[in-house]
């Protein structure tokens, strides 16, 4: 059993060893200002330090790299937007600003992997599927947040916590994507907070006002 499992697990290593050298290449790539659309799979390959037959092993096309980085990128995001509740000890709207700003300065980093990402989702149905995917594990968060909000008696009971976490999600991050397209750097802190506020006033704490 043992000289099967040690040369199979040398396999799996070796495997992940590529897929992890392949998504870090093109993120380089990316970042150095390669076009994803002329970026061909050879030339990943090369940077990633792989034969082309070992990207193959790994990834079908091209595109499914980016729905890799899809899902890496937005499972770090998961992470830290879940850490925050609006009653926790980093809750309220400067906490959710707070949210705001580090989803603002992550995506700082990875400007380029998040353009490429837009522009191949407008046309090509699988990385426009994971997307949406991976947006709708926000949008169920986002919907337990107000039911239990909703239960407290913290939201009015008009709520519809379902549609406002649609809403919230949605909305949020297309403000976000248009901020990292053609906003200021120097105005994230900025545009960070007005969208906490009107996410705290408009649905959490609907008709409060500022304190």
């Amino acid at each position: 059993m043992a000289s099967v499992t040690r040369p199979r697990s040398g396999r799996l290593k070796r495997r992940a060893e590529i897929e992890a050298a392949v998504l870090a290449a093109t993120e380089r790539l990316l970042a150095d200002g390669a076009s994803f659309t002329e970026l061909g799979v050879q030339r990943i390959a090369a940077e990633a330090g792989v034969a082309r037959s070992s990207f193959y092993m790994c990834f079908p096309d091209k595109v499914t790299v980016l729905v890799r980085l899809v899902g890496s990128m937005k499972d770090e995001l998961f992470g830290k937007a879940t850490e925050w509740r609006p009653t926790g000890p980093d809750g309220g709207v400067d906490g959710l600003a707070a949210v705001f700003a580090r989803q603002l300065a992550f995506y700082r980093l990875r400007a380029p992997l998040l353009a490429a990402i837009n522009e191949v989702s407008t046309y090509d149905p699988t990385l426009r599927e994971a997307t949406a995917q991976e947006i709708n594990r926000f949008v169920q968060h986002a919907t337990e947040v107000l039911e239990e909000e909703q239960r407290a008696g913290r939201i009015p009971a008009d709520i519809d916590p379902v549609v406002s976490g649609k809403v919230l999600t949605w909305g949020g991050a297309q403000v976000i994507a248009q901020q990292i397209a053609m906003g200021d750097p120097d105005g994230d802190s900025v545009v960070a907070l007005e969208l906490a506020r009107s996410q705290w006033y408009g649905t959490y704490r609907r008709g409060a006002g500022p304190a």
